[in-house]
């Protein structure tokens, strides 16, 4: 790979624009000025400095065009915010061109890694707010940062693919997250479709996971900061990730609701953790997890409904159910 660091970049100006969505502070036009010639300069990289060894070069071209267009909405994020001299129905046009945009950037994304990158979408007119429409653009840079990185890192081993820049520490806990997340597809704990999305990413001291198939469905692992953040909606799922990583990994959690934007402009689960490896572990859990709580509630509403069922079937008939005292 040389001295190519292009993922490294995307990653920490995904981070950038996550912590931006996450503030719950309006931007300054500076900052928003700054990410977008952040994400040109990236654009131009790639699209210079793209090494042999990709097997669809001309997607990646047009992936690196996409990074253009993500500055572009960047740019259009901070006239709706700060351009005063427009009226509030033409700053809402202006969002949803911004809104357009990274739907067509998707586009791009999804053929060149396979992979979708918006969440929001999902979520009618409320995407269109600013915090989300930075968030989705952080979020296609992360899935072409990852693709990146996967597919011309300096080594992979199992599912952590590794940057040259990457902590021994930070690999050796991708590689404890790889090693229990096969434990767990062989004892049959995985639904196919999750199984076959699962992918570490070490960089610096950050272990970032693909820990299912769904849009979104991450978890990060920060060795510096001492910090697990884990994105998911389901709240059953969260609870559990939470109690799992206090109670087992050492960690000290919140729960971030998803009506205030966990688990998507935030995280749902922050940890302040302990144990880095112990995490990892606990996060392997959470691959097909809401599968899982899912098939026990429902044998649990079966039986319970079965049983009533049953015993009016006796009341009415005056049989007798195995197992139910009677009378009759």
């Amino acid at each position: 790979m040389g001295n190519w660091n292009l993922p490294e970049k995307l990653f920490k100006i995904e981070e950038g624009l996550r912590n931006i969505a996450a503030s719950g502070n309006v931007p300054s036009p500076n900052e928003l000025r700054n990410w977008h010639i952040e994400l040109l300069d990236a654009a131009h990289e790639c699209k210079d400095t793209i090494p042999g060894g990709f097997d669809n070069i001309e997607d990646l071209s047009e992936a690196c065009n996409e990074l253009r267009e993500a500055a572009f909405t960047i740019d259009d994020i901070k006239e709706a915010l700060h351009d005063n001299s427009k009226s509030a129905s033409e700053r809402m046009n202006i969002l949803r061109n911004a809104d357009k945009r990274l739907d067509e950037i998707e586009k791009a994304v999804i053929k060149v890694t396979g992979r979708p990158c918006r969440w929001s979408k999902e979520l009618g007119d409320a995407r269109l707010r600013y915090t989300l429409l930075i968030n989705d653009v952080a979020a296609c840079v992360h899935v072409l940062a990852q693709y990146m990185l996967e597919k011309g890192p300096d080594r992979v081993e199992g599912k952590c693919s590794i940057a040259k820049d990457a902590d021994q520490e930070a690999i050796e806990v991708c590689k404890e997250w790889d090693n229990t997340t096969k434990v767990f597809k062989d004892m049959g704990m995985y639904s196919l479709e999750d199984a076959g999305e699962l992918s570490g990413f070490v960089v610096d001291k950050k272990v970032q996971l693909r820990v299912g198939s769904a849009s979104g469905h991450l978890a990060e692992i920060d060795l510096e900061k001492k910090t697990v953040k884990y994105y998911d909606t389901d709240w059953q799922v969260n609870d559990v990730i939470a109690r799992l990583l206090e109670e087992y990994a050492g960690g000290s959690c919140k729960i971030i609701d998803p009506e205030r934007g966990g688990g998507v402009e935030k995280p749902s689960v922050y940890c302040k953790m302990v144990d880095p490896k112990k995490a990892a572990r606990v996060l392997a859990t959470a691959t097909s997890m809401d599968y899982r709580i899912g098939d026990r509630t429902e044998k649990k509403i079966y039986r319970t409904e079965r049983g009533c069922i049953e015993s009016r079937l006796a009341d009415h008939f005056g049989v007798k159910v195995e197992g139910r005292n009677s009378n009759t």
